[in-house]
């Protein structure tokens, strides 16, 4: 068999039950396309911040599933767009750490694509992170 009698299985290690993602937008809150630069930026931003916070990150960028849309609604109609998607496991004990890390993340991530909120997941489901418009 594979599982040879004199070898004892290998310990699970450590256990990172929750699961935490970021949705990278395509579009700003107008419906415009982000610029590539804006959107390498903002990528590069989120993996930094995961594998330096946690013990790393995985991305989906239309290669596990064939394509992730997002949808949302303003008061000009249901804009669609290709998202990207982020994520990271972790303990409780580090998400509760992290949190506000997490969402300063957000909010960065907000200015830096011209959103009126992110969509940060959280096992099983979603939070918005909505930052207030800057005022000149």
């Amino acid at each position: 068999t594979v599982l040879s009698r004199t070898r004892r299985p290998v310990p699970i290690i450590g256990r990172l039950p929750h699961r935490l993602g970021v949705i990278l937008p395509s579009r700003d809150r107008r419906g415009r396309p982000l610029s590539a630069r804006v959107r390498s930026e903002a990528r590069k931003g989120v993996h930094n911040w995961f594998a330096e916070t946690f013990p790393g990150a995985t991305e989906d960028r239309m290669q596990m599933r064939p394509r992730l849309r997002g949808r949302w609604g303003s008061g000009r109609g249901v804009t669609i767009e290709e998202v990207e998607e982020v994520w990271t496991y972790c303990s409780a004990a580090d998400f509760r750490k992290h949190k506000p890390g997490l969402l300063r993340l957000a909010e960065w991530l907000c200015r830096k694509a011209e959103q009126e909120a992110i969509a940060m997941l959280v096992d099983g489901g979603m939070e918005l992170v909505v930052v207030e418009e800057e005022k000149p």
